[in-house]
């Protein structure tokens, strides 16, 4: 892996190239998540509200940054 001004540059031809950029989308929604809940000081039905759905676009992402468990088979000749 490359790095560009300290940031991590995964080759694009990587198997996981895609999955990478999904988990940082993951990660940064997350962060953001925290520093928002962090700067709550009392619980109200809108900011639960709130938080609901933004995790639940949060756990929408993981769902489909799964991987399949069986590859398909390479016959290399």
């Amino acid at each position: 892996m490359t790095k560009t001004s300290n940031i991590p540059e995964p080759d694009p031809a990587w198997d996981y190239y895609l999955t990478y950029h999904k988990l940082l989308k993951a990660k940064a929604q997350l962060n953001q998540l925290i520093d928002d809940i962090g700067e709550l000081e009392l619980a109200t039905a809108g900011s639960n509200e709130s938080i609901n759905e933004d995790l639940f676009d949060l756990v929408q992402l993981l769902d489909d940054t799964r991987l399949p468990v069986e590859l398909p088979i390479c016959n290399e000749e």
